[in-house]
Order: structure tokens, then sequence, then C-alpha cells
């Protein structure tokens, strides 16, 4: 484990927010040890290639060089897009402790860092498909508490309707042109079920007074954040 991932230290200072870090990758199938290049941060403002490489999920996968084995490797990482004042950070482990520990390091924060806090919208994810979930909430020009709250009621409807189905999780996505959600089944199937017309604007007039203000913070928006927000409204079913 290298230093900025360590728990007492999560957030990389700006000598090693770009600086590649070398970690020994051991293969599950042949066991093969190899060298993979990591980073603490992946600025897409600076290097737009790696949003599509973030989004394709090769960013954070390695190939081995023995038997050609791909394996997953997500480590905590920032992933900075300053053209949508955008900051999310990948906690892969023990999520909630590692988000805690992070915004207690405010006082470590450089200027800059404090004046991104300011302005950028902050957000805490566990896993890829998380912060690839995040991406397209904010380039289609969304907000992601709308977005899980949305959700939250699509979801339930969906599962109304079709009972039998398990999901392992549920994901915002946009398809042709048709803002929904792409929900996982414990089979490892993929569903679409499409935001009803007028939801999302509904869901902003219901709730806009009512969400905590903005934070100069990073903050775990998500199904559990969404069920505190609704166990706060008397006239939403639960």
């Amino acid at each position: 484990m290298t230093d900025f991932m360590k728990p007492h230290r999560l957030l990389p200072n700006d000598e090693e927010r770009y600086k590649p870090i070398e970690a020994e990758i051991t293969c599950p199938k042949c066991k093969a040890k190899s060298k993979m290049q990591l980073r603490a941060c992946v600025n897409v403002s600076l290097h737009p290639e790696e949003k599509e490489q973030v989004l394709n999920g090769s960013f954070f996968r390695y190939t081995c060089k023995e038997c050609g084995e791909q394996v997953p490797v997500v480590y905590p990482c920032l992933y900075d897009d300053m053209g949508q004042a955008l900051m999310v950070y990948i906690l892969p482990d023990k999520t909630e402790e590692a988000l805690e520990k992070l915004n207690a390091q405010q006082d470590t924060w450089s200027p800059h860092m404090l004046k991104a806090a300011m302005v950028c919208t902050m957000r805490a994810v566990r896993n890829q498909n998380e912060l690839c979930e995040k991406i397209k909430i904010f380039d289609n020009g969304l907000d992601d508490r709308y977005v899980e709250l949305t959700k939250a009621f699509v979801f339930s409807m969906f599962s109304k309707d079709h009972p039998e189905i398990k999901a392992t999780q549920v994901l915002y996505e946009r398809k042709n042109g048709q803002d929904g959600f792409v929900i996982i089944t414990d089979e490892g199937k993929t569903l679409f079920a499409a935001i009803p017309d007028g939801l999302y604007d509904e869901i902003i007039r219901m709730f806009s007074d009512k969400l905590p203000k903005k934070k100069t913070a990073y903050e775990l928006i998500d199904a559990g954040w969404t069920m505190k927000i609704l166990s706060q409204e008397p006239n939403v079913p639960k």
C-alpha cells in the first residue's frame, strides 16, 4: 500500500497528485507478479483522453502479461473534472470510515484544495461503476441528489411490477435520449427503467427546499443518503 492510500492520509499532496506510483500486481489466474503504475489523481481537464479510459474501465484494469487475464484494480483515487467543477473520490474499502478520515484532513488541505472545495461538487463513491454514474449524471446536466431521489421512486415502481427480480445495483444511464436507470440483477442481467416524463422535475419541486446545504467536504450521495432524506418527509410512502 502506497503512502497516499493509507487511511491516515488519503488525500494526495501537490507532489503526489500526478506522480505515478508503482504497485506489484499478482494475477489471480496464473499467479504471475508484475508492476502497474497507479496514480492518486485523474485530472480529465488536463488529460481529457483519460476520461474515456475511466468510463470504459481500462483505467482501473490490469492485463496480465503472462496469461492475458484482465484484473480490476480499484484503489483510493481522486477524479477531478475542472470543467464540470466536479471532484469524485473513490474509496473502495470501509468507505464511510475512510470518508470521515478524509474530511477530517481539511486543516491540512492546500489553499488550492480549499478554494476548489468552495466551488466544486465533491462526492465519494465505493467503486468504478458509481464513479461512472456520477460522471454521466453531471455530463448530462443533472444533479446527483435529485437523481438518487428519482432512482428511489423509479425502482420502487419497478419492484412492484417485477417482484421476482432481485437487483444488485441500480445506476443512472441515458439511452437513446431517455434518462433512466440500468438495473443489474443477481443473475448478471441488465434491464432499463426509464424515468417517467416530468418525474425528475417533480422531485426537484418536492425536495429543493428540504435538502441540506452544500458542504465544503466530500459527500456520499447514495441509497443510504436517500433513505435518510425520505425518512424525514411524512408525505412520501415508506
